[in-house]
């Protein structure tokens, strides 16, 4: 299935660093010649690597060259080989500014761009809000300890580094669930997604389901894990808690399917193509909707959208075989109807 081709555990939308297909598996078929597009995001103040930002590549007029990839460990991120023109780099990461980089390839390789992010200016809260009020609850140990779990994560890709500071933050304050979450993220980085499912359950406990962060990832990591029936109230919860976030009526779409409940996925699905149309990965998770719901025309539009926004993304071969697939049954489909008699 193409969703099934296309999903990897964690690998969408939110987040967690996994590295780019190799650069074989993007090229263009057929082109004259290509050249590689790679390199690495850094702190504009300090210039740390910065992994886990969000980098996506553009083409000419703005469309989708390449489908969103999440720098890695050490800051680097690959969209694998391009043809020559002139393309611009999109770079975002939660708590900084986002960043464009201009690029065009004429005759060479393009593999050590540096993108640099700058730390997004934190505003202060108004009086009695309840944000406040928990943050100015947090002791000075705990927050420390927290921020330094914060860089040896995001800077350096010590995750258990990370672990060990943000157990540390809540052993000096309890109800630090925004530590619990980053623990909770930390486990998944480190692939023991039990640690993980129980620290992100507790943020949620902690922070009565308003925190949404926790909320995401926790939906993920039970649809990755086939819990459909569980990931569905969590994905609601979502909702709930940031109704303009995509991940949620997405992640809740991709429980209903599991449960076969199409008409509501669908629904739930196109929720989240409303909340983020240039999201090609929306359009794969419609495609597989419509190909249970036996709709070719509507799948049709779901392949041809994730192309045009996608058109070297990890299933993009895949979809090109499909549509082939798909438009020759069509075509035959159209061949068998009995002429209408006048």
């Amino acid at each position: 299935m193409l969703l099934q081709i296309a999903h990897v555990l964690l690998s969408v939308a939110c987040t967690w660093g996994h590295p780019s297909p190799p650069a074989e598996e993007l090229g263009i078929p057929g082109a004259i010649r290509e050249y590689v597009i790679a390199g690495s995001v850094r702190r504009d103040d300090t210039d740390e690597l910065l992994p886990g930002v969000r980098v996506q590549l553009l083409a000419a007029a703005g469309n989708v060259a390449s489908s969103t990839v999440l720098t890695n460990a050490s800051g680097e991120f690959s969209f694998g080989q391009f043809t020559a023109g002139e393309y611009e780099i999109v770079a975002e990461k939660d708590g900084f500014q986002s960043a464009r980089l201009p690029v065009e390839v004429t005759r060479y390789d393009q593999p050590n761009l540096v993108v640099h992010l700058r730390k997004q200016p934190v505003a202060a809260n108004p009086a009695g809000d309840a944000t406040t009020a928990h943050q100015l609850a947090i002791p000075q140990k705990a927050l420390t300890a927290f921020e330094k779990g914060v860089a040896k994560a995001d800077y350096r890709g010590d995750y258990k580094g990370a672990v060990q500071e943000f157990q540390r933050a809540i052993n000096n304050y309890p109800d630090y669930y925004e530590a619990y979450a980053e623990l909770g993220t930390a486990y998944v980085r480190l692939k023991d997604f039990r640690k993980a499912e129980k620290a992100l359950r507790q943020s949620i406990e902690i922070s009565e389901q308003k925190y949404a962060p926790p909320l995401m990832l926790l939906s993920m990591l039970l649809n990755d894990q086939s819990r459909s029936g569980e990931a569905e109230p969590v994905a609601r919860q979502v909702i709930a808690a940031d109704p303009n976030a995509w991940r949620g009526p997405y992640e809740l779409s991709r429980a209903l399917l599991s449960l076969r409940r199409l008409p509501e996925a669908e629904a739930s699905a196109y929720a989240a193509r409303d909340l983020k149309p240039e999201n090609p990965d929306v359009y794969l998770l419609l495609s597989e909707i419509h190909r249970h719901t036996q709709n070719p025309s509507a799948l049709l539009q779901d392949i041809d959208a994730y192309l045009k926004l996608a058109p070297q993304g990890p299933a993009a071969p895949q979809a090109r075989k499909l549509r082939e697939q798909l438009l020759k049954f069509m075509e035959s489909q159209s061949k068998t109807k009995p002429a209408v008699v006048p």
